[in-house]
């Protein structure tokens, strides 16, 4: 028997955000044989984790259980199933290889911190700030990287594609919690950031 939906009230008012990252991967000898390096990125998804109807956070029943609640004001839906709080007071948090979420004059900005695949090969790209994640905004971040790893005495190459979609869905006192929740998303961000180097 379903539960019905029911209200959760928050100790105190909560952002929101919504982080959906796609990644593609290739050896070196597929990624040579392309016709073309632009990757079909998936453009609609079903959702299971939270949505905005009508103004209204709406989460799936049982997400705030199964994350260890912080001292924080931040929540991430991640991906298309999972959450978790994040905290941004005192320090930069990471939400990929490539970019980091951090506070400055009470909004939350999006920076590129291109720090992981230098170490194995790849070209540093410059820390900067991107751009601040406004209230009912969305951004997606195309970002590429060329590297080696080694695995049982053998090196290998590998080139990744990279598309990041974040969206600041907004600051709500309350959440209506849903049993089996699915929304359907169609990814239609406000702004694409283009970041790809040339794969030397």
């Amino acid at each position: 028997m379903r539960k019905k939906p029911f209200t959760h009230t928050f100790r105190k008012a909560i952002t929101v955000l919504r982080y959906v990252p796609q990644q593609i991967k290739w050896h070196k000898a597929e990624y040579r044989a392309l016709a073309t390096h632009l990757p079909n990125w998936e453009k609609e998804v079903q959702l299971t984790n939270g949505c905005v109807r009508q103004g209204q956070l709406w989460l799936r029943h049982d997400l705030l259980e199964t994350i260890e609640q912080l001292p924080s004001d931040t929540l991430v839906l991640h991906g298309l199933h999972s959450a978790s709080w994040i905290e941004l007071f005192h320090r930069r948090h990471t939400i990929s290889f490539f970019l980091k979420l951090h506070k400055k004059y009470d909004e939350i900005w999006l920076e590129l911190c291109d720090e992981y695949y230098p170490f194995f090969g790849s070209k540093k790209r410059d820390d900067f700030e991107i751009m601040p994640l406004l209230p009912g905004k969305s951004v997606a971040v195309h970002i590429n990287a060329r590297y080696w790893h080694s695995m049982t005495g053998r090196t290998d190459t590998y080139y990744l594609e990279n598309y990041l979609y974040l969206e600041n869905l907004g600051t709500f006192e309350q959440a209506t919690l849903l049993e089996g929740l699915e929304e359907h998303f169609e990814f239609l961000p406000e702004k694409e950031i283009d970041l790809r180097q040339m794969m030397y």
